[in-house]
């Protein structure tokens, strides 16, 4: 069964309104690594958000951050966001 358009647009718009959704990690991870440079007077940019990434990457244990920073670094290099 197929969905009207105007519903299918309705049920993405309810879906990112809804309580339950969170941003993606990667967001809150840029969000975090970018607030750690400017409170350091580092500038925020490409070069020195990749490699805080990949110093954070070096040092962390917890298995689902690790794969939070490799999908932001992924995302950072393929996608030119910066």
């Amino acid at each position: 069964m197929r969905m009207q358009p105007e519903s299918a647009s309705r049920a993405i718009t309810d879906y990112f309104n809804s309580p339950t959704w969170n941003a993606p990690q990667e967001t809150d991870v840029l969000a975090t690594v970018m607030s750690e440079l400017m409170r350091e007077g580092q500038p925020v940019s490409s070069k020195e958000l990749l490699i805080r990434l990949i110093n954070k990457l070096e040092q962390e244990g917890d298995q689902q951050q690790l794969e939070n920073y490799r999908r932001l670094l992924t995302q950072l290099m393929e996608n030119s966001l910066l």
